[in-house]
């Protein structure tokens, strides 16, 4: 009997709102849960974007990412060690690998820094880790190279040299390349930490391997540029530069770039070790380059950041600051991420070399580490025991493109879709006005990347609507509105399929439809 009647009152409406729209105060809130419900995850799918798992980023040693950069200088975490941090780190799955002074290997959560395992050394660690298959590798000043479980920490091997070991390891095809302060070059299994074979070469090794092609590129204190067999450690070529070399090289288009304490940058063939251009700067050359889209950027202690043509050498600009440039740059999203020692972190415009932001600490602490970016965000260590994580700016999801009719019936539902991607990858929630007084609120967080939310909903009368809706994060960054009009004309109550559409729906309309109609 209830039913009946509910049936007789919407055939009433409906027939009435055929000839006249209805006033009717439905000013009710409507709340709706999602239930399509979960978390963002990282993927490693694409390492280019969401890794830098060794010094100067791949095994080439380019220093150059795909990732987006951030473009100002918001610390997002910092976290406190017990001594200064001259190790750059490496980010891999979500963590970040990084040696400080106080004897300790550090992984951290790359997205709130908190501390997941430490493992103490003998002596303090200015190299850098390498992440490869679930393993970190790294050297340290009590002349061991460790590989760790990159999970918990534990050790599974350490190889032990004639000297301190501040080159940072590259990993390929099995084997870790590293330099010494014993003056060789070693090559030791991955999986077990026994040793290949080695190279000796003139002085210490503090330069850290690039390899390519089968060949590993090194620099020694020597003056030299050492070209080895990666698979027997036999020398292909060499190249004798006019001072020491701790520059560590990188390999692009056949070509290897480094500088050297004899003030100059270096191209030189890849194949043969013979030079093609060298460029002279004002104070020696500790700096790393790094390569991109044809640009060469590279440091020096004449204070100065340089960008130099690749093919060429000629320089394209340079940019003045405060201090002596010894730090290695990052290049990602048309950024250079460089620190030096008058204890800022740049980030330059990579074209132009223009200033687009910079973060000064106290006046003393001086910056050996080399900034690494992965996800959005730069990490870089600190003489002032600290590592620092930058690109805590949040950015706001798109406003939600709507899918669905334009027009129908009253009392019918119709189905929409709504659509917002967040840049960031955070998780997102619609909020819609239905434009009938009708609201569903804040639905529960979904991935931006999960399907799209749908919901349906159904107007009383004849009318026009204006649905609108937003979109935010899970930081509570919001997006602007999106209007989409819906309308229901009195006209198509002729049409036939969708008066059927009603009357699917509500059965029990038709005899009382034809007793309402007769009657008229």
């Amino acid at each position: 009997m209830r039913k009946r009647y509910l049936v007789v009152c919407l055939v009433f409406l409906f027939v009435i709102s055929s000839i006249g729209p209805l006033s009717i105060g439905n000013k009710l809130s409507e709340k709706e849960i999602s239930i399509d419900n979960g978390s963002s995850s990282q993927s490693l799918d694409d390492p280019m974007d969401s890794a830098w798992p060794m010094f100067r980023h791949d095994l080439y040693h380019n220093g150059y990412s795909t990732s987006t950069g951030p473009n100002t200088n918001a610390t997002l975490w910092e976290y406190t060690t017990g001594d200064y941090v001259a190790s750059s780190p490496a980010v891999a799955d979500g963590k970040v690998y990084i040696g400080s002074d106080d004897y300790k290997v550090y992984c951290l959560d790359a997205f709130n820094g908190s501390k997941i395992w430490d493992y103490t050394t003998d002596r303090g660690d200015w190299s850098s880790p390498a992440v490869s298959d679930g393993k970190v590798y790294i050297g340290s000043y009590d002349h061991k190279v460790y590989c760790l479980n990159a999970a918990n920490g534990s050790k599974i091997w350490d190889y032990t040299t004639d000297g301190g070991v501040d080159s940072s390891p590259a990993v390929a095809d099995g084997k870790v390349y590293i330099g010494s302060g014993d003056y060789k070059v070693y090559c030791l299994d991955a999986a077990n930490g026994s040793k290949i074979w080695e190279y000796t070469t003139g002085y210490p090794v503090g330069s850290s391997p690039a390899v390519a092609d089968g060949k590993v590129y090194i620099g020694s204190a020597d003056k030299k540029v050492y070209c080895l067999d990666a698979a027997n450690g036999s020398k292909i070529w060499e190249y004798t530069t006019g001072s020491d070399v701790y520059s560590s090289p990188a390999v692009a288009d056949g070509k290897v770039y480094i500088g050297s304490a004899d003030k100059k940058v270096y191209c030189l063939d890849a194949a043969n070790g013979s030079k093609i251009w060298e460029y002279t700067t004002g104070s020696d050359v500790g700096s790393s380059p790094a390569v991109a889209d044809g640009k060469v950027y590279i440091g020096s202690a004449d204070k100065k950041v340089y960008c130099l043509d690749a093919a060429s050498g000629s320089k394209i600009w340079e940019y003045i600051t405060a201090g002596a440039v010894y730090s290695s740059p990052a290049v990602a999203d048309g950024k250079v991420y460089i620190s030096s020692q008058e204890c800022n972190l740049y980030c330059l415009d990579a074209t132009s070399g223009s200033k687009i932001w910079n973060y000064t600490k106290s006046y003393g602490v001086l910056l050996w580490s080399s900034p690494a970016v992965a996800d959005g965000k730069v990490y870089i260590g600190s003489a002032d025991g600290k590592v620092y994580c930058f690109g805590g700016e949040n950015q706001s999801p798109s406003a939600p493109t709507v899918d669905g009719p334009n027009n129908g019936l009253p009392f019918l539902t119709y189905t929409f879709t709504f659509t917002s991607t967040d840049p960031d990858g955070d998780d997102v929630s619609y909020y819609i006005d239905w434009g009938d007084g009708f609201i569903t609120n804040w639905t529960s967080y979904q991935p931006s990347s999960s399907p799209d939310y749908s919901k349906g909903h159904s107007w009383i009368g004849f009318d026009k609507f204006t649905i609108r809706a937003k979109a935010k994060d899970n930081f509570g960054s919001e997006s602007p509105w999106t209007n989409y009009s819906f309308s229901t004309p009195r006209n198509r109550v002729s049409d036939s399929s969708l008066f059927l559409r009603f009357l699917e729906q509500f059965p029990d309309a038709i005899p009382i439809l034809k007793y309402i109609l007769g009657g008229r």
